[in-house]
This record gives structure tokens, C-alpha cells and sequence, in this order.
């Protein structure tokens, strides 16, 4: 079928404000329209006495963790706050997952000594166990709301230090017009990125849309997991845990070709 199949149908992302640019020239690109209701908004941890005291000493840790590009950025932009610039220990080597996520640390003037191949937090714990070695020390630098899985793997063959560099909330102003728009079902489908936006979402819309009602394509299986708990069943999962495999996903949901 032709990419006809997306034009003038609306979609919806939920992506945090100004991260929906690969997904709109996309969906531009297949005559549709992407409109942005931002689920949550990422903001940096003041910097605390111990984070200030965590970054003073990084030379005690054999790795650092990242497990998102908000992850890098909070750091490094802490990391100057308290030492004037970017540089980390020699010895101190960097995972993270997934590529995009470690392209990220070009800007800082680093590189990921291990970026995992899996797509979910799981894996990526199973590779990092298999990585270090018995006794290294592991700074993670990750959000409020991470999952502690990577602590829980590694748990007696590593010393694991959680570092939260960033909250996410929801944002304090939304779109009443986009509301509207999924109050009367004039959209295709809604794009989540993460559970938490799916938690925002639905305290927002629980008494005014039914759960049953809702279409939502969801960028992996951990976001498809939150959904059902709210009782939403998504169209489309992605199996690939970034915006390619969303996209991808959503084009073979529709029956046309998908190119990076």
C-alpha cells in the first residue's frame, strides 16, 4: 500500500516538549500531522551536598552509568557546576544503553566504552554484569522514577552507587485544545515514551476518557506494561525501544514501508 494510508490523519505525542522532531518530519513526510501534548517535562536535581561530594570524588568509580541522554546531560551539566568543566577520571569507563543515548556524550567530549545491543533495561543489566569485573565500582546517573534493576543485577559482584540527576513531573501547562481533541476521538493514535507519561496521561483524562476508548502506540513493552495497568490495550508496541522502532512499528501497523 501506498504511504497514503497516513495522510490527514492526526496523531499525538507525549514526548517531553521539542523531543517529537524525528517523529513530526516523519509523519510529515507520510501527509500526516503530528500535533504535541507534552506528558512530562524533565527538570535537573538542585545540586545537593552529596551529589556535590559524589561528583568531587568520581575517582573511586571504575564505571558510569547512562541510562538516557537526560542522564548524560544533568551529569555533565552538575559536573561543571562543581569543577569548572567536563573531564573525568582516566580510568573511569562509560556504558550506556542503546547508540543514541551514548552519541550523546560527544558534546562533552567523551565516548561509551560499552553501549549494550538489547533494547530493554533487562538486557542491558545482563550485559553489564557480564562487563565488569568483581569488586568494580558503578556510578549510575539516572532519574526519580528508574527502575532499580541495574542495582539489583549487579548486587554482589559490584558496588553500585544510584546518582538521580533529574525528576520528571508533569508539565504545569497542557494543551486544552489537544484535550479536547481526544475527549471527542479526533485522532488516530496517541504516541507514548514512557510509563510515566502514561501515568500523567491518565490522571489527567481518567474522568473524562474511558480507557477502553483510548488508541495509544507505545515505544516499547515496559510503556505497553504501564498502559495495562491503567486498563488501555495498545495498537501498536514497538520492539525496539527507540524512535526508529517506533516509527517502524507504527508504519508496519499501517502496511507501508518504513526508511530510516
Amino acid at each position: 500500500m501506498s504511504k497514503s494510508q497516513l495522510q490527514h490523519k492526526v496523531f499525538i505525542s507525549t514526548r517531553p516538549k521539542g523531543k517529537s522532531e524525528d517523529l513530526k518530519r516523519w509523519f510529515a513526510a507520510e501527509g500526516a500531522t503530528l500535533l504535541e501534548l507534552p506528558m512530562i517535562e524533565i527538570r535537573s536535581v538542585p545540586l545537593s551536598t552529596k551529589m556535590k561530594d559524589t561528583l568531587e570524588n568520581l575517582e573511586k568509580f571504575d564505571w558510569l552509568v547512562f541510562t538516557s541522554p537526560n542522564g548524560i546531560r544533568c551529569f555533565f551539566e552538575q559536573l561543571k557546576t562543581v569543577q569548572g568543566n567536563y573531564s573525568l577520571p582516566g580510568k573511569i569507563k562509560i556504558a550506556t544503553v542503546g547508540k543514541k543515548t551514548a552519541s550523546k556524550l560527544t558534546p562533552y567530549g567523551h565516548a561509551a566504552h560499552f553501549i549494550n545491543h538489547g533494547q530493554t533495561g533487562d538486557e542491558f543489566s545482563e550485559e553489564l554484569y557480564d562487563e565488569i569485573t568483581e569488586g568494580e565500582k558503578v556510578l549510575l546517573s539516572v532519574g526519580n522514577l528508574a527502575r532499580h534493576l541495574i542495582e539489583e543485577k549487579l548486587a554482589g559482584k559490584a558496588t553500585v552507587e544510584r546518582m538521580e540527576v533529574y525528576q520528571t513531573v508533569m508539565p504545569e501547562v497542557m494543551n486544552d485544545d489537544i484535550l479536547r481533541r481526544i475527549e471527542a476521538d479526533d485522532y488516530e493514535l496517541i504516541i507514548f515514551t514512557s510509563p510515566s507519561g502514561i501515568d500523567n496521561f491518565r490522571q489527567l483524562t481518567k474522568n473524562t476518557v474511558a480507557s477502553s476508548a483510548l488508541r495509544i502506540a507505545c515505544i516499547g513493552h515496559t510503556t505497553a506494561k504501564a498502559a495495562e495497568k491503567h486498563g488501555i490495550a495498545p495498537v501498536v508496541v514497538a520492539s525496539m525501544s527507540n524512535s526508529e522502532g517506533l516509527m517502524a512499528a507504527i508504519a508496519g501497523h499501517y502496511n507501508i514501508a518504513f526508511n530510516e
